[in-house]
């Protein structure tokens, strides 16, 4: 009898990953753009995703993960805006999802386009868990393509 407890184990375990399967897309399907970055700081990790770059807007997925507090304080449309080349910065146009609560938080937020000279833009999360300014940044150069460079705590573009 003592099988059984662990073959119950086993279906738990299978059943658990089958399902974590279905709510996460494969890392190797993503394109290079779609990856996020992750900035991590003061207990808390920052990760946002650049969904959609297109003539009419910017769309990104915000992610706010951590074990050590509440993060239903902050608001996305006070604590994230984008910057261009020039220096200017946006705040949201719109936030289209508010999902999750406490120590987990997602946003998909969207912006005005860049400007159509703009070589780079930047999305800023500022004021989070003591750290004053995430910086996550995306090259637009190029005819439609665009690239990513590492994530800082700190702006890259003044």
């Amino acid at each position: 009898m003592a099988t059984a407890p662990r073959v119950g184990r086993v279906i738990w375990v299978l059943f658990a990953l089958g399902f974590m399967a279905l709510l996460v897309r494969p890392v190797h399907s993503l394109a290079a753009d779609e990856m996020p970055q992750e900035v991590r700081g003061g207990g808390v990790a920052v990760r946002v995703t650049l969904l959609t770059e297109e003539a009419r807007s910017l769309r990104f997925r915000i992610e706010m993960d951590t074990h050590m507090r509440d993060l239903d304080r902050y608001e996305f449309g006070e604590i994230v805006r984008v910057r261009d080349g020039s220096g200017k910065e946006f705040p949201p146009a719109s936030i289209e999802r508010l999902m999750g609560g406490g120590h987990h938080r997602v946003a998909i937020l969207r912006f005005p386009p860049p400007e159509s000279q703009a070589q780079a833009v930047e999305l800023l999360v500022r004021d989070v868990a003591g750290v004053p300014e995430r910086v996550f940044r995306w090259s637009l150069e190029g005819s439609g393509r665009r690239g990513r460079t590492p994530p800082t705590g700190s702006s890259q573009m003044k």
